[in-house]
């Protein structure tokens, strides 16, 4: 057993309770392709970036699994934590839990951010314990609205067919988003290179906390086939301000993607562990 695993005990049990109850709550349908007439209502940058992707003739997108690894750090020039994560989304009903595991000043870390109909969460514990951060309210709910668009950009595009986004053509490298979750409505524009593939996203919608820039984006590169979709392998987290240097908190990289996993293979918080 790692040594690291009492350190999980409060944030993974409620990561199992919550994949748990998501799955029961959203089970997977009846498998349905992508297909072009589906692509159709898309901007042309949003459509050939589908295509790219590979979505055309693969499942629609039910849940998802992603196993990143990522470095955090806290404020800027602050040390870079390694930081493992293990993130499960829904789509239907959009819910995101992403656990996460570190050290600070050599002691175990361990955090979840919960996402749902009902909310948004943010718990960070010290051993297991202590609260590093706490956050949560309508604000916050709002700001993982926006984090959850941006994985369904990134990770999940074929979701993009859904009609709970609205488009807002720009030009061929470009376009503007808006997706509406109930009545959380938030907005982001897209970036494309010129052959096709998202480069950056970028929101004015996610501040929350006093340190929080006027912006946030997240750059995206080294793209790769994994299997389900060809997909950005790596990002970085970034926030622009209006009067100093933009702050980039975050450096991400996609190990595995799993999409419409039956609820028997759904991982549990130990397997962040292995």
């Amino acid at each position: 057993m790692s040594q690291l695993l009492p350190d999980l005990s409060l944030v993974g049990t409620r990561f199992d309770h919550e994949v748990d109850h998501q799955a029961q709550q959203q089970p997977l349908p009846k498998v349905v392709p992508v297909t072009d007439t589906d692509l159709r209502h898309l901007p042309a940058p949003v459509a050939r970036y589908l295509r790219r992707a590979g979505v055309v003739g693969r499942p629609r997108v039910h849940n998802f699994v992603v196993d990143l690894d990522a470095e955090l750090n806290r404020a800027p020039g602050a040390e870079w934590m390694h930081t493992p994560v293990l993130q499960v989304s829904f789509v239907d009903h959009p819910s995101r839990l992403f656990l996460l595991r570190t050290r600070m000043h050599g002691l175990p870390v361990s955090g979840l951010h919960q996402y749902d109909d009902s909310g948004a969460s943010m718990d960070i514990r010290l051993l297991g314990l202590l609260h590093v951060a706490d956050a949560r309210g309508d604000a916050f709910a709002r700001a993982e609205t926006v984090t959850v668009l941006n994985d369904f950009c990134i990770m999940a595009p074929a979701v993009l067919i859904d009609e709970r986004f609205t488009w807002g053509p720009i030009d061929d490298r470009q376009c503007g988003v808006t997706f509406r979750n109930g009545e959380r409505v938030v907005h982001a524009q897209l970036f494309f290179d010129e052959h096709g593939d998202l480069v950056d996203f970028s929101s004015a919608d996610r501040q929350v906390l006093p340190d929080d820039g006027e912006r946030w984006s997240t750059p995206l590169h080294q793209y790769h086939e994994f299997g389900v979709a060809r997909l950005a392998s790596a990002g970085d987290a970034i926030w622009h301000f209006a009067n100093k240097p933009s702050w980039t908190y975050g450096r991400f990289s996609i190990r595995r993607v799993r999409y419409n996993v039956p609820p028997d293979e759904l991982p549990r918080a130990e397997q962040l562990e292995r």
